[in-house]
């Protein structure tokens, strides 16, 4: 346990820990900003908490970075260690003065507390278990009304936290991990019923049926087209089908290739332009004609065609590769069909529809495949959900012990406090994982903080939750009477070796017997003038003070100010 802590800023050093009850006190007249939060908040970074360097910025900036050296005790043996605000994530490892043998991160020295405290839970840490009972104003787990839920936690987070500190994890997190690996959830239903499926299987069954009489019709159509005889399979005849369309392709594109070639040919003027006709027979007709223009007329019309003869061998020269080309094209595609031995007459008609048929055959074969094994998934399924329904049903026996057992310890405790003439709070735990935590028929403020405080010694005995903190705002908040046997179990805490600090004030104010048990439990007292760093720097110095300091009278008429408004 915790046995002592040291800092060479504190104006007063705290006395030695016990188990058992260890007090805060602050002075009779209540003040505030004396450091009793601020102290609550050094135990946490003792005990692995990152909070203090990062809240008590304004302790930094007016007494700079600073060590925190402490020392535990576990089966008589003595450990030293301090931690700094200036290297929050190392604890140094010390000898009996201080002096550093070894630094160690953050994450190692409570894995040490773990070990040392024989925590033998499972997925759980040590900061996860003691940082849900720090009730530090300001500071995460302060709401009287969840005590299970910290700051910005789901309740399903809180709930398994729980069970994880009671030891009735295995339940949630089994059927966490079959969710997880199935990818079921409760909400997730299949999304067709067995007798859609095996409906679905039985349409296709026919329509298959149906089909198989279409493509032996299409066989006995056309006796060469005895595709079944052939052992023509679909692929086979989609193929031919494709090559048949190919070779009517080619055969019209050829024929209009030869019909323009043929009129090419026919326009082709003869004996390359030269001058064949002889005009001097007109002159025994019209001896005056001059025959001269006819034959210049003559010989232009020649040369004229010889420009037309080279524009249409040209054509002719285009046209005639690509007659051959078809050809060499068709017989390739007719080559293929005499190898396939099938006549090239076969109806390509036929084929098309063979080939249609068939392939719409094997996607219904194929859609009957998918539907049986979603058949099969689907009992899959069903094993499963019911394998998860088994699971379910563990976990909702694991929320209703766990229930039960902490309600049971809450009325035992809160009997002790009350006489048992008032109702304990209750914890419903439900099976989706939500959580409500009440006192029935009672909702005052002062309940509600009582409950809390039970709830919390309730898990103490319960678990091994090792030390409990609270601060004033909530302890003060409570019934003196409630309060003073809340501090008669405080300190029979000791009895199991745990530890609780709380922060308190105005103790003189209480029966003779509370005070009483908040003084000799008192482990630091703080006050006006003796604050935890010696000087509270959000209080300002009274006016007439030359010193600074407040005057006897100022501060006695402070105090009265105050005593009045109690």
């Amino acid at each position: 346990m915790l046995k002592r802590i040291i800092c060479d800023k504190f104006k007063t050093q705290p006395e030695d820990f016990r188990a058992g009850l260890n007090v805060v006190l602050g002075s009779s007249d209540g003040s505030n900003a004396i450091g009793k939060s601020t102290f609550l908040l050094v135990l946490d970074f003792v005990f692995g908490g990152d909070d203090y360097p990062k809240s008590a910025k304004d302790v930094i900036a007016h007494v700079d970075h600073h060590t925190i050296s402490f020392v535990f005790e576990f089966d008589g043996s003595t450990y030293f260690f301090s931690r700094s605000t200036n290297r929050p994530s190392i604890v140094n490892r010390c000898d009996s003065k201080f002096h550093v043998i070894e630094e160690m991160p953050v994450s190692r020295y409570r894995e040490w507390l773990f070990h040392e405290y024989k925590i033998l839970l499972k997925g759980i840490s040590f900061r996860e278990i003691v940082g849900r009972f720090f009730r530090i104003y300001g500071h995460g787990s302060h709401n009287e009304r969840r005590p299970l839920q910290g700051e910005r936690e789901s309740m399903a987070t809180a709930v398994e936290y729980l069970m994880k500190l009671l030891d009735r994890y295995e339940g949630i997190q089994n059927l966490k991990t079959a969710e997880d690996s199935y990818g079921i959830k409760p909400s997730k239903q299949a999304e067709r019923s067995v007798s859609d499926i095996t409906s679905a299987i039985s349409e296709n069954n026919e329509k298959i049926a149906g089909l198989e009489k279409r493509k032996e019709k299409l066989c006995k159509q056309n006796e060469e087209a005895n595709l079944r005889a052939l052992g023509i399979d679909p692929q086979q005849a989609e193929r031919l089908a494709e090559i048949k369309g190919e070779l009517g392709k080619l055969n019209r594109r050829k024929s209009r290739l030869i019909s323009q070639l043929n009129a090419v040919r026919n326009n082709m003027p003869g004996n390359d332009g030269v001058l064949e006709k002889d005009f001097s027979a007109l002159l025994r007709f019209f001896p005056d004609a001059k025959i001269d223009a006819f034959t210049d007329v003559e010989a232009f019309h020649a040369k004229i065609n010889r420009f037309l003869r080279a524009d249409i061998e040209a054509e002719i020269a285009r046209l005639t590769p690509q007659i051959e080309y078809i050809d060499a094209d068709i017989a390739v595609y007719e080559k293929q069909i005499e190898e396939s031995g099938i006549a090239k007459s076969l109806s390509q008609s036929i084929l098309t529809q063979y080939a249609r048929v068939s392939r719409e055959i094997e996607k219904l074969h194929e859609e009957n495949e998918t539907l049986k094994s979603e058949l099969e998934q689907m009992e899959k399924r069903k094993e499963i959900e019911h394998l998860l329904a088994n699971l379910r049903k563990r976990q909702e026996e694991a929320l209703a012990a766990a229930q039960a057992e902490v309600n049971a310890e809450m009325k035992r405790i809160n009997d002790i406090i009350t006489g048992g003439d008032r109702t304990s709070p209750e914890l419903t735990l439900n099976p989706d994982k939500t959580f409500e935590f009440e006192t029935p028929d009672d909702k005052s403020e002062g309940t509600a903080f009582k409950s809390l405080v039970v709830y919390d010694l309730s898990m103490l005995t319960l678990t091994p939750v090792p030390v409990l903190i609270h601060d004033s705002s909530i302890v003060k908040r409570i019934e003196d009477a409630d309060f003073e046997q809340i501090l008669r179990l405080y300190r029979e805490s000791a009895k199991s070796g745990k530890q609780i600090f709380i922060a308190f004030d105005k103790a003189d104010t209480y029966t003779p017997n509370t005070y009483k048990m908040l003084d000799e439990a008192a482990i630091l007292r703080l006050s006006v003038g003796n604050e935890l760093f010696g000087k509270s720097w959000s209080r300002q110095a009274a006016p007439n003070s030359k010193d600074g300091s407040k005057s006897e009278a100022g501060d006695s008429a402070k105090t009265e100010q105050e005593k009045g408004k109690e």
